[in-house]
C-alpha cells in the first residue's frame, strides 16, 4: 500500500488550524493518535491521507485547500528532499532531484520532467489506485512546483500552461490566481504544467554545491533502502502501470524490467499471494474504473489504452470484474 510522511500530514493539518479548522478533530476522524501533531509513526498509509483530506475539507469548508496548501508549502516541510532541492545548482535541477526522490516523503504519485526545445513540461504520475480525495494530493503538488520556484529563484517562475486531469470544479478562481496569467484547463489527459527553459535554468538562491552533495548522498541511500524492501507486487504493478499505454506489457517484459528471472517473478509474486495475470486484471480495472469516472476518454479509446484490440472485449472484461458493464458503470458513478 502507498505511504505518506507523517510530517506532510502534519503540515496540512496545521494549515488547515490556521483557516478555524480543529486539528483534534481531523486526527479523530482520520483514526490517528492525538498525539500524531508531536510525534508517532514516520509514515502514514493512503487510506489515512484520504481521510485526512476528507476531515480537512470538512473542517474548513475549503475545496481549494491543495491549492493553498502546496503554495504554502516550506522546504522543511519536504524532510530531506527539501534539502536536497535547497542547495541545487538550478531550479531545474532542483525538480529533477525532487522527482528522483519523492518516494523518500511518499509515493502515492510523483513529479516528472522532460526538456523540449524551448520549453519543458512538468507532470503528475499516479503511482497507486485513484481516489477521490487525491484530487487534493494534485492540487498540492501542483501548486508547489511554481510557489517553491518563485520563493527560492531570483526571477518568478510562472508556467505557460497548466492542464488538470480532473473535471472542472466548481470555482476556477482559485486555480486562475495560482498559475496566472497561464491558462487553466481541466479534463486533461494528465496534470502537467510548461515552462519556459530560461525560468528552470535560474540559480537557486542560496544554494550551497557541498551541501547539496551531502543531502543528496543521504537521499540516495533512504531511496535504496526504501525500494530494497519493495515488495514484487509493487514493483510488478508500477511496471504494468508504466505499460498500458496503448500496449500490453508481458510477464517476461516486466521480469527483465525488474532483473529477475520469469520463474522468480512468478515465484514472489505467489509468496505474496498474487499473480502476474491476477496484477494485470486488478490494474486495468482500476484504471478502467478512473478513465469512466473521469468521462474525459471514449470507451473505445479506455479499451486502446489498456491493450486491448477489440471494445467487446475490453467490455466482457469490465463485467467480469465488476459485475457491471462499462456503460451501466458509467452511469452509475457520473449521475
Amino acid at each position: 500500500m502507498a505511504r505518506l510522511s507523517t510530517d506532510i500530514i502534519r503540515f496540512r493539518i496545521a494549515i488547515a488550524a490556521q483557516l478555524g479548522a480543529n486539528p483534534g478533530a481531523i486526527l479523530a476522524a482520520a483514526g490517528l493518535p492525538e498525539d500524531t501533531m508531536e510525534g508517532g509513526p514516520e509514515f502514514i498509509d493512503e487510506a489515512v491521507e484520504w481521510r485526512v483530506w476528507r476531515a480537512i475539507v470538512e473542517q474548513t469548508g475549503r475545496d481549494d485547500i491543495g491549492l493553498i496548501c502546496g503554495d504554502r508549502l516550506p522546504t522543511q516541510a519536504m524532510t530531506l528532499l527539501g534539502y536536497v532541492m535547497a542547495n541545487a545548482p538550478s531550479m531545474r535541477i532542483a525538480i529533477e532531484k525532487c522527482c528522483a526522490y519523492q518516494r523518500i516523503i511518499g509515493d502515492t504519485m510523483g513529479l516528472a520532467i522532460e526538456k523540449g526545445e524551448r520549453t519543458s513540461k512538468i507532470w503528475l504520475e499516479q503511482w497507486s489506485e485513484w481516489h477521490d480525495a487525491l484530487r487534493y494530493t494534485v492540487d498540492v503538488m501542483m501548486a508547489v512546483v511554481p510557489s517553491w520556484a518563485s520563493a527560492n529563484a531570483a526571477a518568478p517562475i510562472r508556467p505557460l500552461r497548466v492542464g488538470f486531469l480532473y473535471e472542472r470544479p466548481a470555482d476556477v478562481a482559485p486555480y486562475e490566481a495560482i498559475f496566472a496569467p497561464a491558462p487553466v484547463t481541466f479534463g486533461s489527459a494528465e496534470s502537467y504544467q510548461i515552462y519556459d527553459n530560461d525560468a528552470l535554468d535560474q540559480p537557486v538562491i542560496g544554494a550551497n554545491i557541498e551541501m547539496f552533495g551531502y543531502f543528496e548522498e543521504k537521499a540516495q541511500g533512504l531511496l535504496n533502502a526504501y525500494e530494497a524492501r519493495d515488495t514484487f507486487t509493487f514493483k510488478t504493478r508500477r511496471r504494468i502501470l508504466d505499460g498500458l499505454k496503448g500496449t500490453t506489457p508481458t510477464v517476461d517484459e516486466i521480469a527483465s524490467a525488474l532483473a529477475v528471472s520469469v520463474r522468480k517473478l512468478q515465484d514472489a509474486l505467489a509468496q505474496e499471494g498474487t499473480s502476474f495475470s491476477h496484477l494485470m486484471n486488478e490494474t486495468r480495472c482500476d484504471l478502467a474504473k478512473g478513465y469512466l469516472k473521469d468521462g474525459q476518454v471514449g470507451k473505445a479509446e479506455i479499451a486502446y489504452l489498456l491493450g486491448y484490440s477489440e471494445m467487446s472485449v475490453f467490455s466482457r472484461s469490465f463485467k467480469k470484474w465488476t459485475g457491471l458493464t462499462p456503460s451501466e458503470f458509467e452511469t452509475q458513478n457520473r449521475g
